[in-house]
């Protein structure tokens, strides 16, 4: 049976997140630094993953074709496209200037790693997804939004505060904010959101 969201008990910040209270120190990150702790904390509240963004092309910092594409998209912290999700061929990535909607997957470093929603920005391998239609159809029938689940996590990584869970016959990665659990730990978390762009839940930590 399906816990729904009254199972997931929050404990509420100062700024009004799922987490525990965290105090911006105002610390501007450089490019190429990694955000410190509140930096990171503060961009999640702004643009969290799964949302959906307007930015616009700022330039290819290691050349069309390399690397991946710089966006603005109106926040301190700048956004990026991997090359992986740009057309193959360089003379099709969209040129400086261009403008389109983007869907956010992480928070990286000292930037904000996008999914272009506008096909003609995007390589036809950019949807390639884990899931098959069918799987993810089920996937998300069995998990809809507001619904708790218990996890086991696999993997820590403390840069970017995100482990990957496993549940059933599904993985995925979660922010965290804090001391993150141990490899192997049960977690419960909440589905915040589906992203039927990459095929994806959104999760949330239940804070008990």
């Amino acid at each position: 049976m399906t816990r729904l969201l009254a199972d997931c008990p929050y404990r509420v910040s100062r700024f009004g997140g799922a987490f525990g209270s965290r105090i911006a120190t105002g610390r501007k990150a450089n490019n190429g630094q990694v955000m410190g702790e509140d930096e990171l904390s503060a961009v999640r509240r702004r643009l969290p993953r799964g949302s959906r963004t307007w930015g616009m092309v700022t330039g290819f910092p290691a050349g069309a074709g390399r690397a991946g594409m710089a966006v603005d998209v109106g926040d301190p912290v700048p956004g990026w496209v991997d090359a992986l999700a740009l057309p193959e061929e360089p003379s099709q990535w969209p040129p400086v200037g261009r403008k389109g909607l983007f869907e956010v997957l992480q928070h990286r470093g000292f930037e904000i790693r996008l999914l272009p929603l506008d096909a003609g920005m995007r390589g036809r391998g950019a949807r390639s997804h884990r899931r098959s239609g069918s799987e993810w159809a089920a996937i998300a029938r069995r998990r809809p939004v507001g619904a708790v689940l218990d996890a086991t996590v696999e993997r820590v990584f403390p840069g970017n505060r995100e482990y990957t869970v496993h549940f059933g016959e599904a993985y995925e990665t979660v922010e965290y904010e804090g001391t993150p659990p141990d490899p192997g730990a049960r977690v419960s978390l909440m589905v915040e959101k589906q992203s039927e762009w990459t095929r994806s839940l959104i999760l949330r930590p239940c804070d008990e």
